[in-house]
Formats: C-alpha cells, structure tokens, sequence
C-alpha cells in the first residue's frame, strides 16, 4: 500500500459523509430473512457488527429487537445517533465506534444474537475473521445464533480487479472485499453449530451480488 493510499475506515468515512443513504433506506435481504430466524429462536437482544448508517438496525429496532450496534465508521455513528434521538429510539437502539478486530467491549453471554451483513467480507484475514467469530461466540448466551452475510466465489466480482490477499481484491471504488467458499465457512466455524449456508442474491446498487447467509448456534 503506497503512503497516499487511504485505509479501509477512512474510506468508509468518506462515503458515509458524502452519501447519507449510501446502501438505501430499505433493509437488506438478509435483514428480512433473517427476521423469522431471529423470533424462532426468543432472541431479544441482538449485537449488530457493521451497523454502517444504520438501514438493518432501524428494521430490527421496529420489529421489537433492542439492538447494540458497532462501526468502526465514526460518521456513520454519528449519523446513526442523531437519527436515533429523532425517532426516539435512543432507548432501544445503542451506537458506538468499535474496531471489531479488537476484543469486543461486553462480558460474556450478553446477548441473544449476532448479526451482521457484508462484514466479515471486509479485507479480514481468515485468521482475523476466526479470532472475531470467536469473540461473537463468547457474548452470546448458550444457544444463541450467529447470522451473517459474506459474498462468495460465485459473485460476478471474485477474482477480478487488485488481488490484495488470499480471495481478497480492491474493486474500483476503492473497497476491498474478502469472498468466501462455502469449505471455508464451514473451516472457520469451530465452536458452532452450523445450521445453514445458503447462497442467495443482493440487488443492492451498483450491480447484483451473489452471498451467503450463514446461520450458526453457539455449541
């Protein structure tokens, strides 16, 4: 990486600034999907990893879930707390800046569920990315699901553009995304019950993106 290049967070920061609804309003598709998981399993208290600005929070918040939320964007934050003090949902809805390669900052069995969309296909190794599903296995309480997105190697984007790592390439907007197999899933979820990999497809803009939805329980 050359001196001038930006890192990932300030890449992140600046499209949060520039954009106030950069993935749009409504929630994901795996926000939706994963919604019924959730009320099945008597989840009430849910940690979201990647929040960004917010789109799948507010969706849970609205379908009775008390949400604890973490980016490393501090725009996004910031932008996800004034819209939590304008719909009053400061009581059901926390925020803050958590660098999640860092050990997260609650004691064990917190919480009900993990969930994040797109995050763990951040640029994270796989040893970053077992270290972290790790920590989302010690806050969750016995029986408590993890659901998460990642792209996989049958989106139009895997293997294309900057190699940056083992099944990680910069595309041209600066991002770089880290593409899963379902064998490596599989690999990195010690300590899980896998319940589910399922591909399905992400029509979020500019183009449609091929994912998996992955749904583990804590052993």
């Amino acid at each position: 990486m050359s001196d001038q290049e930006i890192t990932q967070q300030q890449q992140w920061d600046r499209t949060y600034q520039n954009a106030k609804d950069f993935f749009g309003e409504r929630p994901s598709e795996l926000a939706v999907s994963a919604l019924p998981t959730l009320r099945e399993n008597g989840s009430r208290e849910v940690l979201e990893l990647g929040c960004g600005q917010g789109r799948d929070t507010w969706y849970l918040a609205r379908n009775g879930f008390k949400m604890t939320s973490l980016d490393y964007s501090e725009s996004g934050v910031c932008q996800m707390r004034d819209v939590a003090r304008k719909k009053g949902l400061e009581g059901v809805v926390a925020v803050q800046v958590h660098d999640a390669r860092n050990p997260l900052p609650f004691p064990d069995a917190s919480f009900d569920a993990v969930y994040s969309h797109m995050f763990f296909t951040m640029e994270f190794s796989e040893e970053e990315v077992a270290k972290m599903l790790d920590e989302c296995r010690r806050v969750l309480r016995p029986g408590g699901i993890n659901i998460y997105s990642v792209r996989n190697d049958h989106d139009p984007h895997y293997g294309k553009f900057e190699q940056r790592g083992k099944d990680m390439w910069k595309n041209p907007m600066g991002f770089v995304v880290h593409f899963f197999t379902e064998g490596t899933i599989r690999r990195l979820s010690n300590g899980y019950d896998v319940l589910q990999v399922k591909e399905f497809e992400d029509p979020s803009p500019p183009f449609t993106k091929k994912l998996y939805e992955v749904v583990l329980r804590k052993s």
